[in-house]
């Protein structure tokens, strides 16, 4: 392969992360309209029992979703530091890995549910009513996992690589069939919660096969398969092998530690009844849409700074978290302030329901709130799994998550619903600030 295609070759500037950034933006966002568009179209029903039903199901899905999340972020900060040292041959073997590794932990979730549901389940103190659509929900949903799991192993693959259009076009394959399924299937077929998750589920499937063709050009674009890199011995390679399995282990913690922080926020949300879960749910959605704005310029610091690292270019590396950082600062605030003004019509657009327009209107500020705390925590991330530095990420995952329950308890019984949110704010601030000592770490191995 030719060095010249990495990250560390060239000179890395604003408009060329910009450039970068926006197809990752795009993707992100796309990405994100699934949810959106299966509580829109519930929420049009006028059943607030269905939409809590797919507010829950959602999350307990983006927990397993998540819960992976490994996958993604070791096969983007190990491929971008392949690229960064010129490895042709490693590039190519992280995507021979990645995606089968992905495709079977989904098979195996998938053959197992009836046992892990009820587990899980266990966790929602959801009323009976909610409990029961959500699991007709997830039984569809699931048949989608080997696809989503194996898929986010792919958009790693490209992220790292620095080709970010080919995540964008996976995604928009994805919500295009899941849009037009969603609306037919249960505005037209009347087929309710089910017709969102079966129609979520095919679209997966488009999704992944949309992107292994995409992975197959760009791979004849660096030259066409090598064999060697695809040999059973090399994917088998002890070292390789062992770097991959530190970095998921780790990576594998650390997401547990914050689907711990998030689903306890879930979790609190769900104990006060399905009106409050609804309304924050849909502040969920917005939050979950300005977070992944705000991850594309971390996704380009996990490109830029990994394919420094693999090079060994420290001023290269500098740059790429000067840079990166400054955008996302500047996008934060602008976030911010778009959810703050927008937030009202897009409450209305999502649900006819007058209570639930009213709690999501209450709490709408301090959702505003968190672009700007989280958007150092999620840089950090991005340079951190470029670097593959996973231990840090798990130590101070773990340690975030601590103070965030201890805030929790101590700040909701003074100022109660109010005080879920405060507690949830100060946990993207202190996400920063326990991974933050660990940065001089990686300028060391330089």
């Amino acid at each position: 392969m030719d060095n010249s295609q990495s990250l560390a070759s060239g000179t890395l500037s604003r408009p060329k992360i910009i450039r970068l950034a926006i197809p990752i933006m795009l993707a992100n966002s796309v990405g994100a309209v699934v949810g959106i568009v299966d509580t829109a179209v519930i929420g049009r029903l006028g059943d607030t029992i269905a939409l809590a039903a797919i507010a829950l199901g959602a999350v307990i899905y983006g927990a397993l979703y998540w819960g992976f999340g490994f996958l993604r972020m070791s096969t983007a900060g190990l491929s971008a530091q392949a690229d960064g040292a010129g490895d042709g041959r490693a590039v190519q073997a992280h995507l021979a890995r990645a995606v089968p590794l992905g495709f079977a932990i989904g098979t195996l979730i998938l053959a197992l549910q009836f046992i892990l549901l009820p587990l899980i389940f266990m966790l929602y103190p959801a009323s009976a009513e909610v409990e029961a659509s959500a699991r007709s929900y997830l039984f569809y949903r699931l048949w989608g996992l080997p696809a989503t799991l194996s898929g986010i192993a792919l958009m790693g693959w490209f992220i790292g690589l620095g080709r970010p259009k080919g995540a964008l076009i996976m995604q928009i394959a994805l919500n295009g069939v899941n849009g037009a399924l969603s609306i037919y299937l249960v505005l037209y077929a009347g087929m309710g919660v089910a017709g969102v998750a079966i129609a979520s589920a095919i679209a997966e499937w488009i999704g992944l096969m949309m992107g292994l063709i995409l992975a197959l050009r760009e791979i004849k674009a660096r030259g066409g398969l090598n064999s060697a890199a695809l040999s059973l011995n090399n994917l088998l390679d002890k070292t390789a092998l062992s770097a991959l399995a530190s970095a998921n282990s780790n990576l594998f913690i650390r997401t547990l530690a914050l689907m711990i922080g998030f689903q306890f926020f879930t979790w609190q949300s769900a104990s006060l009844g399905a009106v409050f879960l609804a309304a924050n749910y849909i502040l969920l959605q917005f939050f979950h849409i300005i977070a992944l704005l705000l991850d594309s310029f971390a996704n380009v610091a996990e490109a830029a700074t990994g394919a420094a690292y693999g090079a060994r270019k420290r001023d290269k590396f500098n740059q790429a978290v000067r840079l990166t950082t400054e955008l996302s600062a500047s996008c934060a605030f602008l976030a911010a302030l778009i959810i703050f003004l927008a937030g009202p019509i897009a409450i209305d657009l999502m649900t006819i329901q007058p209570d639930v327009r009213i709690a999501a209107r209450q709490f709408l500020p301090y959702c505003a709130v968190i672009p700007i705390a989280g958007f150092a925590a999620w840089q950090l991330d991005g340079i951190f799994i470029g670097t593959t530095h996973t231990r840090a990420m798990r130590n101070a995952g773990i340690i975030a998550v601590i103070i965030y329950l201890i805030a929790h308890f101590a700040i909701t019984p003074f100022f109660g619903p109010q005080g879920l949110w405060i507690a949830f704010i100060i946990y993207f601030i202190v996400r920063a600030v326990t991974l933050a000592p660990y940065y001089k770490d990686i300028l060391e191995k330089f």
